[in-house]
């Protein structure tokens, strides 16, 4: 993903972006464990909205968390906006090398499972050394490894955090299937397909029971997040000459934030709050101009990394918690975090580059 003159989303911009959302997911994926505000990131309860009414009404320091905690879903559309604008500007862009929709599936697949291996075969021996049990079968632990356990309707994933990874593989192969188009070829029967899925996938969860089954198997698939994806492929090919100031960005943020507050609040909104939140998130960033801030930019390049190892580091966090310090715990368990994962970052280019340490950065 190049930055151009023109583009609305340079690859800065969108490191930031992804700083921003990991930081939501592991302030979520820790203190939901503590007790903190409960999420609809799955299926979509109306006692927890209200919950968290009840929190925004009586604010005090404590109430960004609760937020932060609550609405990960939000954020995690950002990712998917990412991922849907740095497809089109790597793969559909004049000059783009011949698409080959087998060699893209093979190769994202190869990256992501080398992403997650060794962490989550570390998180398999945690999780025996610190609660002295198997939760997987040995067919489970395949399939998860395989990106597949997704598609258990009984699933055993553990950390269940890497659910995202098997759902990140089923949007590269919609997009390799369907979705990609030779710069210049995004004809009417292409963009009717494209808003067709979307607007399927949607109507599919309207049919669904909030609270039922079906709308957790859907919401530990694809299905919710393809429109956030489409939403970052349309952007990417039809919106980069809109050219907004810092206060124009603002207020953009500004009203798609409260559109998304909005749209959390009722079941049938919270199924469409990913259209407000990628305007959110997108705005936001620009309008902040994280995208200057190198330790941002930093983070987000590998927001990845640190998706796969917060897992690990969040279990044995939590079984040396201490009671009454979940903020400092927080702290403690983010920055650790995000260290390891720089290690990580740091030993997979040593091995890439033969070993060779002295080039390395």
């Amino acid at each position: 993903m190049q930055p151009t003159r023109q583009q609305l989303f340079s690859r800065d911009e969108s490191f930031a972006l992804k700083a921003l959302c990991i930081i939501v997911v592991m302030t979520h994926n820790y203190l939901h464990m503590r007790g903190w505000a409960a999420e609809n990131e799955f299926q979509f309860f109306a006692d927890r909205v209200e919950n968290m009414r009840t929190l925004m009404l009586h604010p005090d320091w404590r109430t960004l968390l609760h937020f932060m905690t609550f609405a990960v879903s939000s954020f995690l559309c950002g990712f998917m906006f990412c991922t849907g604008y740095g497809l089109v500007k790597k793969y559909e862009q004049p000059g783009a090398a011949p698409f080959n929709r087998l060699s893209f599936i093979g190769s994202h697949y190869l990256k992501l499972v080398s992403l997650q291996t060794i962490p989550m075969l570390v998180a398999f021996v945690d999780y025996i050394a610190l609660r002295g049990h198997q939760p997987l079968t040995i067919k489970d632990g395949a399939l998860q490894l395989l990106l597949l356990g997704n598609l258990q309707w009984d699933q055993s994933i553990y950390p269940y955090v890497y659910w995202y990874l098997g759902m990140a593989m089923q949007l590269y192969i919609v997009y390799a299937l369907l979705l990609h188009h030779p710069h210049g070829h995004y004809g009417p029967w292409h963009q009717v397909l494209q808003a067709v899925l979307v607007a399927g996938c949607g109507v599919w969860q309207m049919c669904c029971e909030p609270t039922g089954e079906w709308m957790h198997y859907l919401h530990s698939n694809f299905v919710p997040y393809l429109g956030a994806m489409a939403a970052g492929m349309v952007a990417a090919r039809h919106l980069d000459n809109v050219n907004l100031n810092h206060m124009q960005w603002g207020a953009v943020a500004l009203v798609s934030g409260a559109l998304m507050l909005y749209c959390l609040q009722y079941f049938y909104t919270w199924i469409w709050m990913w259209i407000p939140s990628v305007i959110f998130l997108v705005s936001l960033v620009k309008a902040l101009a994280l995208s200057r801030c190198r330790p941002v930019v930093w983070l987000g390049s590998v927001s990845a990394l640190v998706y796969v190892i917060h897992p690990i580091v969040r279990e044995v966090s939590l079984h040396y918690k201490h009671s009454g310090h979940d903020v400092a715990d927080l702290i403690i368990y983010m920055v650790a975090s995000i260290a390891i994962a720089a290690g990580y970052a740091w030993l997979r280019q040593l091995m890439r580059r033969g070993g060779k340490w002295y080039r390395w950065g």
